[in-house]
């Protein structure tokens, strides 16, 4: 009989370098009916950043001038856009923008999943959807001859150089002191602090972790089934021994999107092997 493993679940580590801009060179611009074209790149200094969490840096419109998407939010991870001194776009990590943006001769532009439904393509980094501006009307991020793409996710700030970007930390503990690098495992899942960023799980919550949750022979296929969240990449590997130099390959299925809801199951069609081996990697989408 063949026999099935499985081994343990590895969290793919990956770092990050804070740009003047994240928007492509090549595929800059957006257009509006009553305004024209506007290009996300502006001067490549001082273009927009499109962050893991939040967006920062301008719009350059040559009708309209520079259209801030804000400065960054008080609390370290999210705009509340409800005062005068914290507002912007926001990113909920799953593609969808929403928020305010600024321009000082438009004034409000208005992202909302509504209506417009601006979104980013976490797979190619595409821009979509429409934004509004009560003085100039609808802005495409994308159409039939240009669109928007950024060609990375901002981390955001480290401040504390513990390895771990600042929003993130603050979103999952509201401060910057309870999680660290360096092997610390605040709710004692067997998972340090620094690896549950690429997996997107709560370091405070011991029950909030990537695992395998089903794994199942059926003839010659093998069903696995492992919590996800929307906010991150899997590739389910495959090994047949554990001793030696192991090598794990990819199963084939190669970088895959998560599925709705809280788990997603792929099955491996496997003739060849009497023992086999299984890990999946979380990873951030459109990171370096």
């Amino acid at each position: 009989m063949k026999k099935l493993w499985i081994f343990y679940i590895a969290l793919c580590a990956v770092g990050w370098v804070c740009a003047d801009t994240t928007i492509d060179p090549s595929h800059p611009y957006a257009y509006g009916a009553n305004i024209g074209w506007l290009t996300a790149r502006a001067d490549g200094t001082n273009g927009a950043a499109i962050g893991q969490a939040y967006c920062t840096g301008y719009v350059w419109s040559a009708d309209c001038g520079w259209i801030c998407l804000g400065n960054g939010p008080t609390n370290g991870w999210q705009y509340s856009n409800l005062s005068s001194n914290d507002w912007g776009v926001n990113h909920d990590g799953e593609g969808n923008l929403s928020g305010y943006a600024y321009g000082a001769n438009i004034g409000w532009i208005n992202f909302e999943q509504t209506y417009g439904q601006p979104q980013i393509d976490l797979l190619t980094g595409n821009l979509d959807g429409y934004v509004w501006g009560a003085n100039v009307g609808w802005i495409g991020l994308s159409n039939t001859y240009a669109y928007v793409r950024t060609d990375t996710l901002a981390a955001g700030p480290d401040s504390d150089g513990d390895g771990i970007p600042d929003p993130w930390e603050y979103r999952m503990a509201g401060n910057l002191g309870t999680l660290s690098d360096g092997g610390r495992d605040v709710d004692n899942d067997g998972v340090p602090d620094a690896q549950e960023y690429p997996a997107d799980t709560d370091p405070t919550d011991i029950g909030d972790l990537l695992a395998m949750t089903d794994i199942r022979r059926q003839s010659d296929t093998n069903r696995l089934t492992w919590t996800i969240r929307q906010t991150r990449f899997y590739e389910l590997q495959q090994a047949t021994a554990l001793t030696g130099s192991v090598v794990w390959t990819d199963s084939g299925l190669g970088q895959v999107s998560p599925d709705p809801g809280p788990s997603m199951t792929r099955e491996i069609v496997d003739t060849s092997a009497t023992t086999r081996f299984y890990r999946v990697q979380a990873s951030i989408p459109l990171s370096e």
